[in-house]
């Protein structure tokens, strides 16, 4: 039997999630002072969102012999607040000897009591168990709870940053750094191209993984075909923005266009594009985990960057 999640939205609820989250980017911004790139570490900043879930499941040693095992999923559109009650399927001999909360996750895993497509998405750092009543959620979510979350998110990356990334077989889901999901889904949906859409996807993936290689092979290939599709779209007005392409154009032939009407970069401008590109060759498996990281940081960025500077305007028929 597989749990139901039932979705709680109502003013407490709402109030829950606010509240938690203050604690959350309160720890992020005044104890660790993250900023920029560094918000990668977490899965709540910035513009991100989450799924909160709550179990609540039998507890022999607490007042009224109930706890919460609470985690959370990246959300792609809004914060929501799930529970279950899954009290008859842990009173039980096998369950209540099980100590800690990972322990008594994996069992509720292994039961299939969880679908295991939402087992893999759990963030590892969210990971907490608490007392009481889940509804009372003013006095439930604590300032300690939202602290915890933090430290682990940040523990958890800085010790992969720490060492050289090893060449590994593919993980289920490790996800140790978190991408605004929200802010790219967003891009992918103003560009409309399926086959952009799931080769930028697939780089997401590879991040999540910590495939820094991979990601960046991947992103190279994203960025020269973001700016073939602006140059497409100026081609639809009647620019001659595809002439001297070729069949396979390269990354220095991108440039010469992007020189030309209607775009007309600057040298400063084309400088940028050519760090951006060039970090892509600047990566490989014994790159530290921290350089990785951060070189595929700055081409995401790029990519951000081309699409708000260069897309949006190529949409306009300005001639």
């Amino acid at each position: 039997m597989v749990l139901k999640f039932n979705k709680i939205d109502n003013d407490a609820s709402k109030n829950f999630l606010n509240k938690f989250h203050t604690f959350y980017l309160d720890r992020i911004q005044n104890f660790y002072n993250a900023q920029s790139e560094q918000l990668t570490r977490f899965s709540w900043s910035g513009n991100k969102k989450v799924m909160i879930y709550g179990i609540e499941v039998y507890d022999d040693n607490s007042i009224g012999h109930k706890a919460n095992i609470v985690f959370a999923t990246v959300a792609r559109k809004e914060n929501k607040l799930l529970f279950s009650n899954a009290i008859g399927v842990t009173k039980n001999p096998e369950f209540s000897k099980l100590l800690g909360t990972r322990k008594q996750l994996d069992w509720l895993i292994n039961k299939e009591f969880i679908p295991k497509k939402l087992a893999a998405n759990i963030i590892n750092g969210s990971l907490n168990t608490g007392y009481g009543e889940f509804g009372n959620f003013v006095d439930y979510i604590t300032e300690a709870l939202a602290n915890k979350w933090v430290d682990n998110e940040y523990k958890e990356t800085l010790e992969i940053e720490s060492k050289s990334v090893p060449i590994t077989t593919f993980p289920l889901s490790k996800q140790k750094y978190f991408v605004d999901r929200y802010q790219f889904d967003d891009m992918l949906e103003t560009i409309n191209n399926t086959q952009f859409t799931d080769e930028f996807n697939q780089c997401l993936w590879a991040y999540d993984q910590q495939k820094w290689f991979l990601c960046a092979s991947g992103l190279g290939s994203c960025l020269e075909h973001l700016m073939l599709i602006i140059l497409q779209n100026y081609a639809h007005y009647g620019y001659k923005t595809l002439n001297g392409l070729g069949f396979h154009p390269t990354f220095e032939k991108y440039v010469e266009r992007f020189r030309k009407e209607p775009i007309n970069i600057s040298s400063r401008q084309e400088t940028y594009l050519r760090i951006v590109f060039m970090a892509r060759n600047a990566i490989d498996h014994f790159n530290t985990g921290n350089t990785s990281k951060e070189l595929c940081d700055l081409m995401l960025n790029g990519v951000s960057s081309i699409f708000n500077d260069y897309f949006k305007k190529s949409l306009e028929n300005n001639k």
